[in-house]
């Protein structure tokens, strides 16, 4: 899913005093600065499966694509698995989410498609809108007629991802929030980022193709936690790790969803054309 922008911007003049001076307005804020629109590709493969896990074996690939296209953020992301359950049953799966979230984070549009072997298991489409004190209501077309009230705070994912790398360059060790990311139960999680030291890019990952457009940044490793409402003593309902670039490029990944957990390996970075907002 892209957005496509169309503004129409109006001017009109005014005779002003020689002495007078103009004075730009300010620079709206924007949720993130600096991120490098762009593709990364990785390859997946199973990194442990726990004895309760119905997976055996597992292997794919994981499309991740931001982009800026100035009025806000585009996100798609595209996984696609083939695995074997604990009877060696052979399966394929083909995840995918498309989403948008405005430049001042008050709008967020959202899309996620779960198939497995061809039949869809899950399905969601709506939007979100946060009002001026904070709150936000959750729309849906997919399911239909559903909506959700978030509480006051509710970030979505670029923001979220935003305040992560200003906490890691301001050398705090972690970052919290509640996050929305388009679930169809209007799910809010708590989620909990852990920051490490500060490291520069790895020579693997300088070593992918496009990989140079990492070299001289800051990176940290990020585990991210994931837990319902009011829920933190309980397992967490799923985990993310990896390292973060301040460019908002991510490699060596892990996600971990309790019973079995998926390690990403970065291949490639494809940079995106830079907007010429």
């Amino acid at each position: 899913m892209r957005a496509l922008l169309v503004c129409l911007m109006f001017a009109s003049a005014a005779v002003l005093p020689a002495d007078a001076q103009v004075v730009a307005p300010p620079r709206p804020v924007r949720i993130v600065e600096n991120f490098l629109p762009h593709r990364a590709t990785y390859d997946l493969k199973l990194k442990s499966a726990r004895w309760a896990s119905t997976i055996t074996s597992l292997q794919g690939r994981l499309v991740s694509e931001f982009d800026d296209v100035c009025a806000g953020f585009t996100f798609n992301q595209r996984l696609v698995t083939d695995f074997v359950d604990s009877e060696g049953k052979a399966s394929s799966g083909n995840f995918w989410v498309s989403s948008y979230e405005s430049a001042d984070g008050r709008s967020y549009r959202f899309s996620l498609n779960n198939i497995v072997d061809g039949s869809p298991v899950e399905r969601t489409q709506g939007s979100a809108e946060r009002r001026a004190d904070g709150t936000a209501t959750a729309s849906f077309v997919m399911p239909s007629g559903k909506s959700a009230e978030l509480p006051s705070g509710t970030l979505f994912p670029t923001e979220f991802s935003g305040h992560i790398v200003a906490a890691a360059r301001e050398g705090r060790r972690s970052s919290s929030g509640k996050l929305f990311e388009g679930d169809a139960e209007g799910v809010v999680y708590d989620a909990f980022a852990a920051i490490g030291s500060e490291r520069t890019a790895s020579a693997a990952d300088l070593a992918v193709p496009g990989g140079e457009r990492l070299r001289g940044l800051k990176a940290w490793p990020v585990t991210v936690t994931y837990f319902l409402p009011g829920q933190e003593d309980a397992p967490p309902e799923y985990e993310t790790s990896f390292i973060l670039y301040e460019n908002g490029v991510t490699s060596d990944v892990t996600l971990d969803y309790g019973d079995f957990a998926m390690k990403a390996t970065l291949k490639r970075i494809d940079p995106l054309n830079a907007p010429g907002c």
